[in-house]
């Protein structure tokens, strides 16, 4: 499901009224990177420890409660649980 900005809004605050305060301020990020189509540095945790990366997210999905982040190796889909800090890169 590709998702405009009014949608991701709607996404958004969903998340800031059933989620904590932190995966808020997360969401947010989320969506003005989206919008603004800006690069952004994306630190996320797996199994075996953090990694961070570098690219544009050009889609959200909100029914997996995922991401699509395109960068130089190609793209990835990023669970929004698992994403620690969101900022957009100078």
């Amino acid at each position: 499901m590709e998702v405009n900005y009014k949608t991701a809004m709607r996404w958004c605050f969903k998340v800031m009224l059933f989620e904590n305060r932190e995966l808020s301020k997360i969401a947010l990020k989320v969506i003005q990177a989206f919008q603004d189509q800006q690069f952004v540095k994306i630190k996320v945790i797996n199994e075996t420890n953090n990694h961070q990366i570098i690219g544009i997210i050009t889609k959200i999905d909100q029914v997996t409660r995922r991401i699509k982040l395109s960068h130089d190796r190609g793209i990835d889909w990023l669970p929004f649980d698992d994403i620690l800090n969101v900022e957009p890169v100078n």
